[in-house]
């Protein structure tokens, strides 16, 4: 029995896991204009069990932004997935359910933005062919032959684009991806189409690229489909993007002689000056021309027909895929963006089109009983609905009533050639920032699509609640009786708007209250926080402001709220610092006096009176993702993880400058890290190169006393996800990691 605060009452609370699945129906929904809540029951794996450290992937399916699917050529029941930020995974039910498996990648962010995949049968072997970067910048051309189990790097040679563009090109959506951006020729033979820089040759299986000169006009060449010829096995049909005077490239070229020297260039008479994708259908070319719709191309005879018809030209095609009947009766799928997600069928070969979406799309995914948390909070950004972009469709090879479309937050799948859609199970790319768990085993994470979920059964299930917006920075902390949770909330991009913040209770009911505190700073973002409490009962926010100060909020002993008047509580010292470009910062308390908190920028500072005045202990300025902190209090002893080291300070709340212990950490790259109530501590270590790619998550059970004997409890599972751990709890049931792009993972803590 646990004594609670709550709407001016106190009243007692006995949480169990019956009580809670009563309050888990379908109906259990709230939605307030700056005051949201969500329960989720989705078939999310469970981790109410004990034993040895596993971890799941867990937490609220859907989010981010699926670039490409790709179906095995040689097995019917797997499909590949390539994401903006979280990588790759595959399928084993064609589509219905996904799993993350990056083994192999996570050593560089760039791997995990991915462009184009390519499951191709090579001599009776799938050779899943991808390609990474952003804007051009920092990508590579990785591989699997393994089905997608483990991932090389092939070579840095050439660089795609997996995210939004720059201006001429669209700088929203379409993105310049697409399955057919890396092409196998024949031998040791491929040819690829890059963001910016044209098309490449390599003649040896990929480890090298040499760029195809003289095929295209003088100035940027920007590729969006590639497709083999169907009449010629060494020559490669070009899509580009050309819709812009200042792009001298435009529509379908092609390109001979991949065989020779001295590949030729020809463009195709009169086609729009946009190709976003192609599929080849026996000796026709099916074109996705955006805004100018769609048109069926005949190499052969050069016929060339507008096919577009229903679909129109008010919305973009930008994905096409197929299945090879005849020249009258090919079944051809397009799907749209920029105005309606749809997707489009047509039975006779561009003739006449049926829209398959107008009915039939259900936002609960496969084996699941509620509708994805994303489509809860933003419907239209589900399937069919206005701010729905396809990005990627893929018929099966193996059953033309099959497919697989790639869109906004979302894999969907259809098995009845699109009378039935309801998105893909398990896929997770969202990205998360904080997380904590209380001391009755209640999870709080925050993500930056939907501010903030939490779980008290360990991952089965969960809630969504927060202040509105799509939100990023996060800080996130229990309030001393673990009754509620502090909530910050900022907006994404930019640190021009004042960051929200809220106080959330009754986290175990079917609908969570969000209370804002109003009257943050503008314009800074609230990066993280810690809840203390007074002799007497007064409760204290102390907050840190991105590229600002330090800022506290009271709610006294006798009243409900916490106030709206922000006090500036930093010293000449401490102003302006806090730069984190909108990532959380880390910060541990007691409860009560003594706070410290890890600006980037400078190194470990402390508070012991109540956040009022701040001394620096430690000078290690740190990175990205980098520099964490966990706090014995009971031993009054402070664990620091830097960019090299983890440390343990001693009497870390004494005055003065204390002394720290190096722990003798296993890597050279320490991050995330987290200390369970018996006093065992985890720290997460990045991968490091392509030499030394997997992650390891490091235990030492007597920090307190010992230097030595980490134990690495990274599993398969960890080290398939491979990205970076942004942060990390653990209580003595569970151990939660929460990801860049790769949703969050939980284990049991043995």
């Amino acid at each position: 029995m646990k004594r609670f605060k709550k709407n001016k009452q106190v009243f007692y609370c006995i949480l169990t896991l019956s009580s809670f699945f009563l309050g888990c129906h379908e109906k259990d929904f709230v939605s307030e204009e700056n005051n949201e809540s969500v329960l989720l029951t989705q078939n999310t794996s469970s981790n109410l069990i004990s034993g040895t450290i596993a971890f799941e992937q867990s937490g609220p399916v859907g989010g981010g932004y699926p670039n490409v699917v790709t179906w095995d050529p040689n097995d019917p029941n797997k499909v590949y997935f390539g994401s903006d930020i979280g990588g790759t995974g595959v399928s084993t039910n064609y589509g219905k359910s996904f799993k993350t498996k990056c083994k192999g990648l996570g050593y560089q962010d760039s791997h995990q933005k991915i462009a184009t995949l390519n499951a191709i049968d090579v001599n009776g072997s799938t050779v899943i062919v991808g390609g990474t970067g952003f804007k051009g910048i920092g990508g590579e051309v990785i591989s699997s032959t393994d089905n997608g189990d483990s991932w090389n790097v092939d070579s840095s040679d050439i660089s795609f684009s997996a995210q939004n563009s720059n201006v001429p090109l669209p700088t929203g959506r379409p993105r310049s991806t697409d399955a057919s951006l890396i092409q196998w020729v024949s031998g040791s033979t491929w040819v690829a189409g890059t963001y910016k820089d044209g098309v490449w040759i390599s003649t040896n299986n990929r480890s090298s690229w040499t760029k195809i000169n003289n095929v295209f006009n003088s100035g940027a060449v920007h590729v969006r489909a590639m497709a083999m010829s169907p009449n010629d096995p060494n020559a490669v049909y070009v899509g580009l993007w050309g819709d812009d005077s200042s792009i001298p490239n435009k529509g379908l070229w092609l390109i001979s002689g991949l065989n020779t020297s001295s590949p030729s260039g020809t463009q195709i008479s009169n086609i729009p000056d946009v190709v976003e994708s192609i599929v080849v259908l026996g000796n026709r070319l099916y074109l996705a021309c955006g805004r100018f719709g769609v048109r069926r191309y005949v190499p052969s005879n050069g016929n060339l027909s507008d096919i577009t018809g229903s679909i129109g030209t008010s919305v973009m095609s930008t994905a096409i895929s197929g299945y090879e009947r005849n020249w009258n009766t090919d079944r051809v799928v397009v799907g749209t963006a920029d105005g309606d997600g749809d997707i489009w069928l047509s039975e006779d070969s561009g003739t006449t089109w049926t829209n398959t979406t107008a009915s039939g799309v259900s936002n609960t995914p496969w084996d699941g009983t509620q509708d994805l948390l994303v489509f809860q909070k933003h419907g239209n950004w589900a399937l069919g609905k206005s701010n729905c972009d396809i990005a990627s469709i893929q018929v099966s090879p193996h059953d033309n009533r099959k497919w697989v479309v790639c869109s906004t937050s979302a894999i969907w799948t259809t098995h009845d050639s699109g009378v039935t859609w309801k998105p893909a199970n398990g896929f997770q790319i969202l990205t998360y920032r904080d997380v904590d768990i209380n001391q009755s085993g209640v999870i709080a994470v925050g993500n930056t699509d939907h501010d903030l979920v939490t779980s008290s059964d360990g991952g089965a299930n969960w809630y969504s609640a927060g202040l509105g917006g799509v939100t990023t920075g996060h800080g996130i902390t229990f309030s001393p009786d673990g009754s509620e949770v502090a909530l910050a909330a900022n907006e994404r991009d930019n640190n021009t708007t004042a960051g929200k913040f809220g106080i959330v209770s009754s986290l175990s009911s079917s609908s969570p209250i969000v209370d804002e505190v109003t009257g943050t700073p503008s314009p800074k973002r609230i990066i993280g926080c810690s809840w203390v409490e007074f002799p007497g009962g007064t409760e204290r926010i102390i907050a840190a402001v991105d590229d600002g100060e330090i800022i506290t909020s009271d709610r006294p002993s006798n009243s409900n709220n916490f106030s709206t008047n922000w006090v500036s509580r930093s010293t000449p010292a401490f102003t302006n610092l806090q730069s984190n470009n909108g990532l959380r910062c880390s910060v541990v308390t007691n409860g009560t006096t003594t706070t410290f908190m890890y600006d980037r920028l400078t190194g470990v500072w402390r508070t012991t009176d109540y956040g009022v005045s701040w001394t620096k202990i430690l000078t290690k300025p740190v990175g990205k993702d980098e520099g964490y902190l966990a706090y014995d209090s009971s031993n009054d002893i402070l664990y620091v993880s830097t960019d090299e080291d983890v440390f343990r300070i001693a009497n870390a709340s004494v005055g003065g400058s204390p002394s720290e212990v190096n722990l003798n950490y296993p890597k050279d790259n320490p991050g995330a890290m987290a200390l369970d109530p018996s006093g065992r501590l985890l720290v997460y270590a990045r991968p490091e190169n392509a030499s030394n790619p997997d992650c390891f998550l490091y235990r030492l059970n007597n920090p307190h006393n010992t230097q030595n004997g980490w134990l690495d409890k990274a599993d398969d599972t960890l080290r398939e996800v491979a990205a970076t751990a942004i942060d990390m709890s653990a209580s003595d049931d569970y151990i939660v990691i929460v990801t860049d792009g790769k949703g969050l993972l939980i284990s049991s803590n043995d």
